[in-house]
């Protein structure tokens, strides 16, 4: 069968690229199922309780049995019985009992966000001076082995160690994976990499290997298969064209856009030379020195942190907005991959529906849940309906609050320094994941609070973004902050203009932009479009 020749082909190789990076990405709310313990248990000899903790032994013995009920038979007891030791899944901590030992601080969730946060420090700077490909390459395979050998070593302290290397993994995934498939894909299809691709499809995909495995050995196993996926792509791939390109490496930049022009089935010309070596260098002291550069990136870590810890908060405290385990999960993933895929399906459609607008709008909504989520709590009625449906609310549409931060990064940093800024940012999310996962007492002595402290963080995050986040829609990403720099004998000086990111006007892209393709008129039969 012939496939029509096009860009399209190798925007779908990247959207699938990230799928899989973002499947591997979710073992960060994979801990939801790592920490899960049931509602009820009952002993060996047959004694129910409600856990006060995610303890076993922590249950008053005085007590009476939750299963003995007056003139009940032993039918319906030996029924109750079986009900409440059900186990939706088998988790770490039900094995290991890590929370209630000297660990009862330190959190496997926690200790996963310390190792993201440690590789963050590593592999932006790597990326932008080794490339994206080969630390891509390498952070994932750090990852996938990591989480195989996290289940296969029976150890707390085993499970602690790979737990927090397969965070360098996760890291890799979402800082150089992200800025690898930013500048390889076409502009236009960008924002869909993030909606198309996205977080809640891998959400859902790790909620169903759970679900079919209810054992946490052998469903980090299944993860590590389904995540090593990323491997024969990347090495179909070459080197972004946009890194190459910008560290004046013209011969292998030419080679990398001809193996694209390849496998698009289009024609290729060489691009001047003239054209790359026109491209000025941008150190992150350069970019510092830019007042508007500056603002750029202080808005964006801010952003960054105080949407990662109002996101967790509300994730990892969600195991319990439904009476089953997978309901919930599966509901959550279902909502945001449906109002992701209607952004990315109406974005083309609509040039007023900017990163702005975006962002405003699911922020807002997400702050509306909260309000109604604090009603439910004061008012008894959690395990209503309506809670799950508002709880679902929150979730979703804080989550969606993230696409305008990645978007942002992409489109307002310049290329020398983009991963770097985007590993700083990611700390200051690991930052506010750190601060989410040190809130989880509250969900047993004052359960509200938790909301509280969201709508207080999102009230001034909304705030911040509404005055000083820059639209970036459509930019050329080879062409961001090079008018906000001049070069000047061995150094460079930073000149504070008000031009917009890019080329200096908002909405415009260059032809030659991110994937080293030109956007072709007519994707499909057009076998003589060139790519330049």
């Amino acid at each position: 069968m012939n496939i029509p020749p096009g860009q399209w082909r190798l925007d779908v190789m990247i959207m699938v690229l990230y799928q899989m990076a973002l499947f591997f990405s979710a073992q960060l709310v994979f801990v939801i199922f790592l920490e899960y313990m049931p509602k009820t248990y009952c002993n060996t000899e047959k004694h129910c309780y409600k856990l006060t903790s995610k303890c076993l032994s922590d249950y008053d013995r005085n007590e009476p049995n939750t299963c003995l009920a007056p003139n009940g038979s032993k039918s319906q007891f030996d029924e109750c019985v079986e009900d409440k030791k059900y186990l939706y899944f088998k988790s770490a901590q039900y094995d290991y009992q890590q929370d209630c030992t000297s660990l009862t601080h330190y959190s496997a969730s926690t200790n996963m966000y310390l190792g993201v946060l440690f590789a963050n420090l590593v592999l932006g700077i790597l990326a932008d001076k080794l490339g994206r490909r080969p630390i891509y390459f390498a952070s994932i395979s750090i990852g996938v082995v990591s989480l195989v050998l996290s289940a296969a070593i029976p150890s707390l302290t085993a499970f602690y160690i790979f737990r927090f290397t397969t965070g360098v993994g996760v890291a890799g995934a979402q800082i150089v994976g992200w800025s690898y498939g930013s500048e390889m894909i076409s502009a236009k299809r960008r924002f869909q990499l993030r909606t198309f691709s996205n977080w809640a499809n891998a959400r859902i995909l790790l909620t169903f290997v759970a679900f079919i495995t209810r054992e946490w050995h052998t469903a980090s196993y299944l993860c590590a298969a389904i995540s090593a996926l990323i491997f024969p792509i990347l090495w179909k791939l070459p080197e972004s064209p946009v890194f190459l390109e910008q560290k004046h490496k013209i011969e292998e930049a030419n080679e990398a856009r001809e193996q694209l022009a390849d496998f698009c089935g289009l024609e290729y010309e060489e691009k001047e030379p003239e054209a790359i070596n026109n491209l000025k260098k941008i150190t992150f002291m350069d970019m510092w020195r830019n007042k508007r550069l500056r603002t750029n990136f202080l808005v964006l870590c801010f952003m960054w942190f105080y949407v990662g810890m109002a996101t967790y908060i509300t994730d990892l405290n969600g195991a319990d907005m439904s009476k089953n385990l997978y309901v919930g999960q599966f509901l959550s993933g279902l909502l945001l991959t449906i109002s992701k895929i209607a952004f990315g399906f109406a974005e083309p459609r609509f040039e007023w529906l900017g990163r702005r607008t975006v962002f405003l709008f699911s922020q807002g909504v997400a702050m509306i849940a909260y309000v109604a989520i604090l009603i439910a709590l004061f008012t008894d009625s959690k395990e209503s309906t309506w809670y799950l449906i508002v709880y679902l609310c929150a979730y979703s549409f804080q989550a969606l609050s993230t696409e305008t931060c990645y978007l942002s990064v992409a489109e307002l940093i310049p290329t020398d320094v983009r991963v770097t800024v985007a590993a700083i940012t990611n700390i200051c999310l690991r930052l506010g994941t750190i601060l989410a996962s040190l809130t989880k007492p509250l969900k047993f002595s004052f359960e509200p609070g938790l909301f509280l402290i969201n709508l207080v963080v999102c009230s001034i995050g909304i705030t911040v973004v509404y005055f000083h986040l820059e639209e970036s829609r459509n930019v050329n990403l080879q062409n961001v902050g090079q008018d906000e720099v001049s070069d000047s004998g061995d150094s460079q000086t930073m000149i504070e203009s008000d031009k917009t990111p890019g080329s200096g006007e908002s909405g415009t892209t260059d032809a030659a932009e991110t994937s080293g393709t030109t956007e072709v008129e007519a994707e499909r039969g057009e076998s003589n479009s060139k790519l330049a």
